[in-house]
């Protein structure tokens, strides 16, 4: 499922006054100069980062710059457990929501442009989760992995239980953790509403893996706008960059455990 998205959306407006940050050198001349971000808030306070972008020479921003988590946001809550591979109507319906709430007109044509994908995509993080046994089977995989696995980039490296494979990459990044571990966090705790509905049973035993793809890896993939990226293509990428993570040994874990697996995964 699409899990974090960074676009820049066609719509001509009056810049959104957030204030804005700038650079002065010795003599006191500005260097540069770039506007601060603003928030839109989905219920349970969820956030989308947004900024105005270019400029049409009649004081008016061209695009407006979207930054965050729209299933989170749409979902009005943290756990991130359930989602969607269709970006383009995540995007869209996000999009309904800051329009509203900054009282943004798009013209048609905007609608249309942004409803069908065509603007230019940033980044973007595709996530699924997969059955273990239990907790500590996950645990016991992802401490395996930290030893016995590999990318181009070389060693994972690890942080608070999660396991990164090019964590400071520009073009990709997987990251492995426990999802059961991740909902007792403070960021990614539930809202009290939300709890002993069955949410933290199911998480129980998830090994959750997640793939960033930066820019430039999109670029490479002939992915420029976020049309190109259909729930088809973002099943084969995660496949794909899965498949990339490389065994030096033998893991050795159980049968059952092992055919819960993705099989990219499977040592051989």
């Amino acid at each position: 499922m699409i899990d974090w998205v960074r676009a820049s959306l066609p719509i001509v407006h009056a810049p959104l006054n957030a204030g804005e940050v700038f650079s002065m050198d010795e003599h006191g001349e500005i260097e540069w100069r770039s506007p601060k971000r603003n928030h839109a808030v989905g219920s349970y306070d969820k956030r989308i980062s947004i900024k105005s972008e270019g400029a049409d020479g009649q004081g008016n921003a061209t695009h407006l710059w979207v930054s965050g988590n729209p299933s989170k946001f749409l979902q009005g809550h943290n756990h991130n457990v359930f989602g969607s591979d269709d970006l383009l109507t995540l995007v869209y319906d996000t999009f309904n929501i800051i329009a509203d709430q900054f009282k943004l007109q798009p013209t048609l044509p905007e609608r249309v442009a942004i409803r069908s994908g065509n603007y230019n995509l940033g980044m973007t993080d595709i996530n699924y989760s997969f059955n273990l046994p239990s907790r500590s089977d996950v645990l016991a995989f992802i401490r395996a992995m930290e030893f016995k696995a590999k990318t181009r980039h070389g060693r994972p490296t690890t942080k608070g239980g999660t396991l990164y494979f090019g964590k400071t990459s520009e073009r990709w990044a997987i990251k492995l953790y426990c999802k059961a571990e991740e909902i007792r966090t403070k960021t990614g705790q539930l809202p009290e509403q939300l709890t002993n509905i069955g949410i933290e049973n199911w998480a129980e035993n998830k090994l959750r893996i997640e793939l960033r793809l930066h820019r430039k890896e999109l670029e490479k993939l002939d992915i420029t706008q976020a049309k190109d990226l259909t729930p088809n293509r973002v099943r084969q990428l995660f496949n794909l960059y899965l498949g990339k993570i490389e065994m030096t040994d033998q893991i050795r874990l159980t049968d059952e455990i092992t055919a819960k697996l993705p099989n990219k995964l499977i040592a051989t």
